[in-house]
């Protein structure tokens, strides 16, 4: 899969950026790539039902349930067992691409040029333009971020 994913990427015209150390949160990946939060993106696996659904949202954003839950119906975050199952990625490692399952897009991701995702491992960052996201995973565009007031 990885040399299936490098191609995948070069396509899409994205980067892999090789890290050299472990990134495990938003502000590890933003330091190492020299982005803001809201450039890096969080890859994050929910299971609506039995049906897999991969949510892309900005690294400042956190994922409202309650928002996911009216465009989806009941949903919960997929164990790490089943997000390396279903993805053939480890938590945090999991990219905004190349996953083929349902897939939202939060619309303040498509405010940036370029953004950060998991690059498909633990010391890989991955550099897109978010239409490509869009594009290639034949994304949905819903609203799914948690905003003050519903904090």
């Amino acid at each position: 899969m990885p040399g299936e994913f490098e191609a995948l990427v070069k396509r899409l015209d994205g980067v892999i950026l090789d890290v050299r150390r472990p990134v495990r949160t938003v502000g590890e990946a933003a330091e190492a790539s020299k982005a803001s939060l809201r450039q890096v993106v969080k890859s994050l696996l929910f299971m609506a039902g039995k049906e897999p659904v991969l949510v892309v949202v900005d690294g400042e954003s956190r994922v409202d349930l309650d928002k996911l839950s009216k465009a989806l119906g009941p949903v919960r975050l997929a164990t790490p067992r089943e997000v390396e199952e279903i993805t053939g990625f480890k938590v945090g490692a999991v990219p905004p691409i190349g996953v083929r399952v349902r897939t939202i897009i939060d619309p303040k991701v498509l405010e940036n040029k370029r953004v950060i995702g998991g690059g498909g491992g633990i010391d890989r960052l991955l550099e897109i333009d978010p239409r490509r996201i869009l594009e290639y995973q034949e994304a949905e565009i819903i609203d799914v971020k948690k905003t003050e007031e519903n904090e």
